[in-house]
């Protein structure tokens, strides 16, 4: 495991490096924004009474030439415990089929913190980042690198970034690539074309999940690797009335046979005074695993391989959504406080065709300091 671990993350460090000396080197010719700092509250519920509570905040600041910028998150869980009564068959099938995290006791809730933080140095050409994820019995990490450079009269910019993500146990990896063409059309047109390719390595599925199969219950299986790539294009187009149309489509496949199609839109209006509010709908579809089934009619699956996950059936899902900013800058831009204070409240509805619905909550505060 070691020796493949080095051989995978020996480019990855390349890349690393190389951009780190871009970085180091402070190439910049533009000026790196002051330093800020915002907070993130974000809410989630579901039709099943799933409840997840983020508190998030940002930090930015210059280093000389170049900038650096902090991401962490707090991140609570709690999903409700078995509400049949102790030993009928609605409790029995809900333990069982282990759909969801039991503690314990199955009929108390269940609740998981997690905790993250994300950091990356760079300038306008290049970016070195790291990640950290960390749970009671999970811990996960990523490095990364990214590049880019203008052509033709900084009209056309070339990018391409990498990384390598593990977890501590060595169950789990995942070599990232990808390339994005932005083009500048016209001065109030942008199109931006991208590809992405992901190689995945290791446990890929929910060691706590039963599958259903033979007439009685099995743990579930999926494969150990997987390949995903995905292209995608955005257009973006601004209007005289000051507001702005954003447009994108996504096509993505994957060895295990799923192919999806994704639409999303957004439109964006300035109001006045510091006050703009925006309006998203995006419609996604995929196709089934290949392995995928209702009901397995032996223990050995589909090729050996079984799995009680919901999104790897075929499935298809709308989300609305609305969103204001209000920067207090624009209604007391002399107040010391206010001035450089920005507030903002997001909305979404989800549903999907596996009878799945939640609404997401989230409001928010900038401080920038100067």
């Amino acid at each position: 495991m070691r020796v493949q671990l080095t051989r995978v993350l020996w480019p990855v460090a390349l890349a690393v490096t190389a951009c780190a000396a871009l970085v180091a080197r402070g190439v910049a010719d533009e000026l790196v924004d002051p330093a800020t700092l915002g907070t993130l509250f974000r809410s989630f519920s579901d039709s099943g009474h799933v409840l997840v509570q983020s508190l998030m905040g940002d930090y930015g600041t210059a280093l000389g030439q170049a900038a650096l910028s902090l991401h962490v998150n707090n991140e609570h869980v709690r999903i409700p415990g078995i509400s049949a009564l102790p030993g009928s068959q609605q409790a029995i099938d809900a333990i069982t089929t282990a759909s969801r995290p039991i503690t314990n006791n199955a009929f108390q809730d269940y609740v998981k913190v997690r905790n993250e933080v994300q950091g990356e140095v760079s300038n306008p050409r290049a970016a070195v980042n790291y990640y950290l994820s960390s749970e009671i019995d999970y811990l996960a990490q990523q490095l990364g690198a990214k590049y880019n450079r203008d052509l033709r009269d900084r009209r056309l910019n070339l990018a391409v970034g990498t990384s390598y993500g593990w977890d501590a146990a060595g169950s789990k990896t995942t070599l990232h690539g990808d390339a994005v063409a932005t083009q500048i059309l016209s001065p109030t047109t942008l199109l931006r074309w991208g590809l992405e390719y992901n190689i995945v390595e290791g446990l890929q599925y929910n060691p706590y999940r039963n599958v259903y199969a033979g007439g009685t219950h099995v743990p579930e299986r999926t494969p150990d690797h997987r390949e995903r790539r995905d292209t995608f294009l955005k257009l973006n187009q601004y209007f005289s009335n000051r507001s702005s149309l954003k447009l994108s489509y996504r096509l993505y496949n994957d060895d295990w046979g799923i192919t999806s199609h994704e639409l999303e839109s957004s439109l964006n209006q300035y109001i006045t005074h510091g006050f703009a509010v925006s309006y998203e709908y995006r419609y996604y579809t995929q196709t089934a695993a290949s392995f995928y089934r209702d009901e397995y009619p032996t223990t050995n699956g589909i090729d050996g391989y079984l799995t009680g996950d919901y999104r790897l059936n075929d499935l298809a899902s709308h989300l609305f959504g609305a969103s204001t900013r209000l920067d207090m800058a624009a209604l007391a831009p002399t107040h010391t406080l206010w001035r450089r204070t920005g507030m903002w409240l997001n909305w979404e509805r989800y549903f999907n065709s596996n009878n799945y619905s939640a609404n997401i909550l989230e409001a928010g505060v900038d401080l920038h300091f100067q």
